[in-house]
Formats: C-alpha cells, structure tokens, sequence
C-alpha cells in the first residue's frame, strides 16, 4: 500500500465495549464518545480495541466504529499477557498499514499501559483519559506508566486533583463527557414526580450507599410518606437489603435493581432529587443525567456537575440532611439544566487528535 493510500485512522484501546448495537448499557459515557466521533468524521476510520469484553473473539462494526473484540474476559495474570500481546499486534499492524492520527486509551490500566508501548515503538500521539478511580494512588499501574510521553485528559476537576496526588504531574486537559441527544431530549409529563429521593449506581462500597441508607432512615422521621428508589446492582445489595430491613425501610426504599439505561431517564424524569453520597467520581455521568431530566442532585464535592446550576454540594452528613430536609419541606418545581453535550466532547477531543472539521 503507497503512501497516499494510507487512510487517517484514530484507534481507541479500552478494556470492554458492547457487543451490539442494541447494547447501550455498558459504560454509556465510552459508547455515546465514539459513536459521535465515528459519526461526526465519515472519511477517518475509527477502530476500537477492546481488551476484556465482548467475551466473543472478532471484529465488527458498531455505528460506524471497528471493533477488535480480543475476549480476554478478565482472566488474571499470566493469562492477561496474551490479551496483551494481541492488543498490541492489532495496533501495530494498523500502524503499519494506515495514517495513525492518535492513539486514544482510556483507564489509566492496562489500556494506558499497552498503548504507550506502542507509542514509544511508532511515535504516533498517545492520548490517556482518566475514567474513574484510575486516578487514585491505589492504582498499581501508576507506578509503571510514563506520563511525560502521553497526553492526560480528566474528566473533571476532581479527578484532575486526584491524579495530581497521586502522581505529582498535572494533567495537560480537563474535558468533561457531555450527554448524548436521548439523555437529552424533553421528557413528558415533567412535573408529575412520584419518588422522592434517587440513588443510581453499582452497588460497590465506593458508591457508599450504606450512608444512602443511613440518611433516608433519618429523613424518615420528619418525613413518614418518603419514597425512595435505588437503580443499579452489585456485591453490596445483601447487606443493603439487610440494613433497610433493621431500620424498618421496607415500605420506603425499592431496589428496582440492574436495569437498562433507557429505564434509568425514564425513571429520573419521575424523580426529584438524586441523592448521590459516592466518596469519589471520576466525572459522574448520573449527574449530568439527572440535571437534564429535572431532578435536583445533592452530593458530596465529587466528579463533575456542569455549571452547578440544580446542585448542592455538601461536605458531611450533616449537610446532606440538612439540604435533604430543606427541599422535601418546599414544594419540587422541576427545572431541566442545560448540560454539556457529547458533540462538545467529541470537538475537544478532535482537536487533541489534529482532526480539522471542514
């Protein structure tokens, strides 16, 4: 293949992306970026290397996106090296053959890791995302990741922040996931809101929704014709259920469970406040959710909120409840809050790429 032949290519390496289509659950804020990339540059090709899932091994097209499923499906190590090895063959092969513009990873984990390699052999532009707690010390690949050779893009401020404490290295960009268009769209019947209070998550202790529980117990005294919901699943939903049953919640707070996305805005445009009590947030998608369908949110100081425009920001318990209790006691006027857009994203995004639109 000559030169002119070589076709400018973005290549995206990211631990898992959907198997179809029809999947729009898995990581909403990863899916609406590259759809809207992929649709918004038709002459470049937009591949996606995902590591672990889908658990099938192929290639396929996703909204205009090529995808290079590798089905590592979370096997531990030694078994990770050769999802690894096969990452970093596809790259390289597609350095090889097109006009790599960007190399873009996300998660500061072993996406970061294989796409510096590749980096480092080529010379092709590395761009990192921080997605979530990959920004905290915690995180074991810090220590072996190089970050003068790449470009670090956070989310929000936080995440910046963490990233900072943790590595002693700002990061070069702060670029915040704007909402797709169906997140975005006017609900119907906006006014009509039949539960009070909303928590949205993975049931994992970062999320701390043992403290959703704690608070909803207290609101409940002042406030006996509560309802409450939380959407979403995880390890810590037997001790949660348990904990409702000991402060007699039963009647009050409805697990709905995992559900889909589509579920997920339909019930927020029924809710009022979201209730939000994660001890940390990359960015926090559910917020921007949340604003755009009307809803309040009160959380502690984490992840992304927009313009702060529908948010109380809290720095304990204490005030959380004291917030809580002031909105319950006064009638819910539903406002939608204009929030970023995914097309924004996608501009900001663009530019770090040296795509130029016409």
């Amino acid at each position: 293949m000559n030169g002119s032949a070589r076709q400018k290519t973005v290549i995206l390496l990211v631990p898992g992306f959907p198997a179809t289509e029809a999947d729009k659950n898995w990581v909403p804020a990863v899916q609406n970026f590259v759809r809207v990339i992929a649709q918004r540059n038709p002459d470049i090709a937009i591949h996606v290397i995902s590591f672990q899932y889908p658990f099938v091994h192929g290639d396929y097209v996703w909204n205009g996106a090529i995808v290079h499923a590798l089905a590592g499906r979370n096997r531990r190590l030694p078994f990770r090296f050769r999802c690894w090895i096969e990452a970093a063959w596809r790259g390289w092969r597609l350095i090889a053959q097109q006009d790599v513009l960007a190399l873009h990873s996300m998660w500061l984990a072993e996406c970061t890791y294989v796409a510096s390699w590749l980096a480092r052999l080529s010379r092709a532009k590395h761009i990192a995302s921080i997605c979530g707690q990959d920004a905290l010390a915690a995180n074991p690949y810090l220590k072996h990741l190089r970050f003068e050779k790449m470009i670090v893009a956070a989310a929000s401020a936080n995440a910046a922040h963490a990233f900072s404490e943790s590595t002693g290295r700002p990061v070069d960009h702060i670029i915040p996931t704007g909402l797709d268009r169906e997140a975005r769209s006017s609900p119907p019947g906006l006014a009509h809101r039949s539960i009070d209070i909303l928590g949205v998550g993975s049931l994992i202790p970062v999320k701390n929704f043992s403290l959703f529980i704690e608070i909803i117990a207290k609101l409940k005294r002042k406030f006996p014709a509560l309802r409450c919901m939380i959407l979403g699943d995880g390890t810590e939903r037997p001790a949660l259920e348990r904990q409702i049953q000991g402060n007699y919640l039963s009647e009050v707070v409805q697990f709905a469970g995992q559900v889909p996305r589509e579920q997920v805005l339909s019930t927020m445009r029924t809710a009022k406040i979201l209730l939000h009590t994660a001890t940390y947030e990359g960015q926090g998608y559910v917020f921007l959710e949340a604003l755009a369908a009307g809803m309040r949110v009160v959380s502690f100081d984490v992840g992304y909120t927009g313009n702060g425009h529908g948010v109380d920001l809290c720095r304990s318990e204490e005030e959380i409840l004291g917030v809580l209790e002031t909105l319950l006691a006064q009638p819910f006027d539903p406002e939608e809050v204009q929030v970023n857009c995914i097309e924004e994203t996608a501009r900001a995004f663009e530019e770090l790429y040296g795509i130029t639109q016409s």
